[in-house]
C-alpha cells in the first residue's frame, strides 16, 4: 500500500525564447504570426512525498509547459482567462491526488483519479486534453517516486509489472494481452531527433537578413541546423493553406533532399475544417511535391479534433490513408481516443507525456492488439509539447525507451537557449551525470545532437527518468507566479 504524504506544484521561470514558434492555422495570404499569448514563460514542476507500510518514504517529480494554446483552441476564453482556467484544473487534480491519498496500484490510481479529474473539468467547460494534461502533470510524479522507493528504472517497472498495469481492466479485448511478449528486451536509449519546422523558421540564409540574426553561436536557419547537427528527420508544420504549404514544402524540400535518406512527417495542427479540401491538398502534395511526399511517414491531426472523430469521414480518411497514414494528436484527449479513431481509419496516435503515460502504455497494447487482430498498420509516434530539460524532456526519453519508438519531435531545445534556465548546482550536476545527453557550447550546456541523435543511457537510473531533483528553492510556489508572457 502507497500513502500520498505531501504535493507542491512550483513554477521554473523561462527566459525569452531564441524565435517564435507558430502552428496551425493561418490567415489567408498573411505572413505567419504567433498569437500574442499562447503560453507563458515557465513550466509546471511537481514535488510529491510518497510513503510505503514498511515506512519507506520517497519524492517524485514531473513537469510540463502550460501552453493552454494547444490544449486549448477555442475562441471563447481570452488567454489570460485560459491560463488562469488551467492552472485552478491542475490544482483541482492535485487536490483529488490528495483525497485519494492511500492506494495499491498506481495504474488504478491513475485510472479512477483522471475519471474524477476529466468530470470536473467538463462540469467546468474545459476540453477533454485539458483534463489529461492536469491528471498526467500528478500521474508522472507519482509513478516516479513509486519507482523509485522500488529502486526501478521506469522501465525496470513496466517490464517487472511493479506498477500494476492490467489492460483489460480499460479494454476488455486486451483480457488476453501480454505486455512482455511486445516490450523491448531492453530499453531504447539513441533516438533519432525530429527537429521541429515551425511555420516561422527561417529555412535558408536568405529566409534571415543580418539585421534579424540573434548572432548568439547556434544554428538559426533550417540549413544551419542540418549542417551542424546531422539532421536526417522533420517534423513540418502546415497551416492550412494549400498554395502556401505546397511552396515552402518544396522549400523545405530543397534544403533536406541531399541529406541521407531524409523522413519528413507533417503537422496540420487541426488547421483543415474542411476533410475534402484535406484530401484535395494531399493529392497536389503528391502531384506536385513528389520528391518530398516520397520521404513523408504520416500526416499528423490535420482536421479539427471534432471532425476527427465524426464517422460520416470515414470513407475519405481511408482514401486518404491510402497514400499516407493519419495520425491523431489534439484529437486524443481520452483514454478511448485512439481506439475510436482507428475505427475510423486513423493509423497512428502520438504519444505525449502530458497525456498520460499509462494511456500511451494502453495505447501501445492496442497499436499490437489491432495489427495482430485487423491486418492494419497501427502504430504511436513520439511528440512534443515543448519539452524543457531537465524533468519533462528527460521522462519522455524515458517514456520513449519504454514504448521502443526510436525517433521524436523536439522543440523545447532550440527555441530555447540550452539550459539557461536552469541554476549553477543544477547545470553542475548536469554536467556531470548526464554527459551522454548534453554538450558543452558557448559557456553552456547544449542537447547533444551528434549525426541527428541523441544517446542518453544516463536516465536509466531508479525513477522515471530523473537522476536528481530539480533545485526547488528556487523555483516559484504556483500560488506566488507573476505570469510573464
Amino acid at each position: 500500500m502507497w500513502h500520498i504524504e505531501s504535493i507542491n506544484v512550483f513554477v521554473r521561470e523561462l527566459p525569452p525564447d531564441r524565435g517564435s514558434f507558430v502552428i496551425g492555422r493561418q490567415k489567408s495570404g498573411a505572413p505567419p504570426a504567433p498569437p500574442k499569448k499562447r503560453r507563458p514563460r515557465g513550466f509546471l514542476a511537481v514535488r510529491l512525498e510518497l510513503a510505503d507500510d514498511k515506512g519507506n518514504r520517497s519524492c517524485g517529480v514531473s513537469g510540463d509547459r502550460p501552453s493552454f494554446g494547444w490544449l486549448d483552441k477555442r475562441p471563447d476564453y481570452p488567454p489570460e482567462q485560459k491560463l488562469q482556467r488551467l492552472l485552478t484544473l491542475v490544482d483541482s487534480a492535485r487536490n483529488v491526488y490528495l483525497k485519494h491519498s492511500r492506494f495499491e496500484s498506481p495504474f488504478q490510481q491513475s485510472l479512477s483519479n483522471a475519471a474524477e479529474v476529466s468530470k470536473i473539468g467538463r462540469d467546468a467547460d474545459h476540453e477533454d486534453l485539458s483534463c489529461s494534461f492536469a491528471s498526467a502533470l500528478f500521474e508522472r510524479a507519482m509513478i516516479d517516486a513509486v519507482c523509485r522507493i522500488q529502486k526501478l528504472s521506469i522501465f525496470e517497472a513496466v517490464r517487472q509489472n511493479k506498477l500494476g498495469f492490467t489492460p483489460h481492466t480499460a479494454f476488455r479485448e486486451l483480457r488476453n494481452f501480454r505486455l512482455e511478449h511486445f516490450l523491448p528486451l531492453r530499453p531504447l536509449t539513441t533516438f533519432n531527433i525530429r527537429h521541429t519546422v515551425g511555420l516561422a523558421d527561417p529555412l535558408t540564409k536568405s529566409d534571415l537578413p543580418e539585421s534579424k540574426r540573434l548572432n548568439d553561436g547556434e544554428p538559426e536557419t533550417l540549413e544551419e541546423y542540418v549542417a551542424r547537427d546531422g539532421l536526417r528527420y522533420l517534423k513540418v508544420k502546415i497551416s492550412g493553406e494549400p498554395e502556401a504549404d505546397l511552396a515552402r514544402l518544396g522549400k523545405i524540400w530543397d534544403v533536406v533532399s541531399r541529406t541521407n535518406q531524409p523522413v519528413i512527417t507533417l503537422d496540420g495542427n487541426e488547421s483543415y475544417q474542411d476533410i475534402d479540401a484535406f484530401a484535395r491538398f494531399v493529392a497536389d502534395f503528391e502531384e506536385k511535391q513528389l520528391g518530398l511526399f516520397q520521404h513523408t511517414a504520416f500526416i499528423e491531426q490535420p482536421l479539427t479534433r471534432a471532425l476527427t472523430h465524426d464517422p460520416a469521414t470515414a470513407k475519405t480518411v481511408a482514401a486518404i490513408s491510402e497514400k499516407k497514414p493519419l495520425v491523431i494528436d489534439e484529437a486524443d484527449g481520452t483514454l478511448n481516443s485512439f481506439h475510436d479513431a482507428f475505427r475510423i481509419g486513423y493509423s497512428g496516435t502520438s504519444h505525449k507525456n502530458c497525456k498520460g503515460f499509462f494511456k500511451s502504455l494502453l495505447n501501445f497494447c492496442l497499436t499490437r492488439h489491432f495489427e495482430i487482430n485487423h491486418g492494419r498498420v497501427a502504430f504511436q509516434t513520439g511528440e512534443d509539447l515543448s519539452n524543457m530539460p531537465l524533468v519533462p524532456l528527460h521522462q519522455d526519453f524515458a517514456a520513449l525507451g519504454v514504448l521502443g519508438i526510436d525517433h521524436c519531435e523536439r522543440n523545447g531545445h532550440h527555441y530555447s537557449f540550452g539550459l539557461e534556465h536552469l541554476s549553477d548546482t543544477e547545470r553542475q550536476l548536469t554536467k556531470r551525470l548526464h554527459s551522454d545527453l548534453y554538450v558543452e557550447r558557448h559557456g553552456g550546456l547544449f542537447l547533444n545532437i551528434r549525426n541527428g541523435q541523441v544517446r542518453c543511457d544516463s536516465l536509466q537510473k531508479p525513477g522515471f527518468g530523473i537522476t536528481f531533483d530539480p533545485d526547488f528553492k528556487n523555483l516559484t510556489p504556483l500560488k506566488d507566479w507573476v505570469v510573464k508572457w
